[in-house]
């Protein structure tokens, strides 16, 4: 009985015998692969690239902010303060 399923599936009895993803046992491939991309599909991936080189931190943004903290300018918005701080609920409003 052993010997029957093994012989069935042994590499002679594969040979010439086609697979369901269009390949032969032996190796030979039948046909090509072929790949298309939509226009929003490109897009996304040259978008994706050029995000890539924007830098995490705008230094300029910081090194202003800075200098006005520094110099004792920098007065922030209360309003803007008070709504980041209710957003990452550290401050509950009743």
């Amino acid at each position: 009985m052993i010997g029957r399923i093994s012989g069935q599936y042994s590499m002679d009895a594969l040979r010439g015998k086609k697979s369901r993803r269009g390949v032969y046992a032996e190796g030979s491939s039948v046909g090509s692969d072929e790949a298309s991309f939509s226009s929003f599909g490109v897009k996304l991936a040259r978008y994706s690239a050029e995000l890539k080189n924007v830098p995490d931190v705008r230094e300029d943004v910081v090194a202003s902010y800075k200098s006005q903290i520094e110099a004792g300018t920098y007065v922030p918005s209360l309003d803007k303060v008070a709504h980041s701080l209710i957003i990452a609920g550290m401050l509950d409003v009743e």
